[in-house]
């Protein structure tokens, strides 16, 4: 890889909204879903992304959701110059770090969710912080999101490019 990615800092708004800085992939495969957050924050397809995943060792023809663990997820990241963390429980849209997979939909009994995309950015407009999701699973009027609250993400792994140290924005 010649460059390492960047996180953006800024989203692109004017009084009417704003533009996610990350393009929607979507999928409607339940399993998929860490794959299409990996090929949002990537820039990529989610079919590059299950190629890669392939590339270490999971198997062409599932069922895989057994190897989607975070371990798993980093190492899918990392080929794409992204560092993610541990599994954390989220206390609050509010400690979200400015760009991770969060697990909306949790059943607790199952201990499984859905991912989705965060991103916690300035607005290029007035420079307020706007906090969006990018849902892989939505149809086309809510693959953007600003309506954290209503998703209520219970885990979380961050993300942040190789080379950089995780920071939050502080509001």
């Amino acid at each position: 890889m010649s460059t390492l990615p960047t996180l953006p800092g800024v989203v692109t708004s004017n009084t009417a909204g704003f533009q996610a800085a990350f393009k929607h992939v979507g999928t409607k495969d339940r399993h998929a879903y860490a794959f299409a957050s990996i090929a949002i924050i990537a820039s990529t397809t989610i079919e590059d992304v299950f190629k890669k995943a392939e590339e270490l060792g999971m198997p062409a023809i599932g069922p895989y959701s057994h190897w989607i663990d975070a371990d798993f997820l980093a190492s899918i990241f990392a080929k794409y110059g992204w560092v993610a963390t541990v599994w954390k429980e989220c206390t609050g849209t509010a400690t979200l770090p400015d760009l991770c997979m969060a697990l909306v939909d949790y059943d607790t009994d199952w201990e499984m969710g859905r991912f989705v995309v965060i991103h916690r950015a300035k607005a290029s407009h007035d420079a307020k912080i706007v906090t969006y999701a990018i849902d892989p699973a939505a149809d086309a009027k809510l693959q953007v999101r600003t309506d954290l609250d209503v998703l209520q993400p219970a885990w979380y792994i961050g993300v942040h490019p190789m080379g950089k140290i995780a920071s939050s924005t502080k509001k």
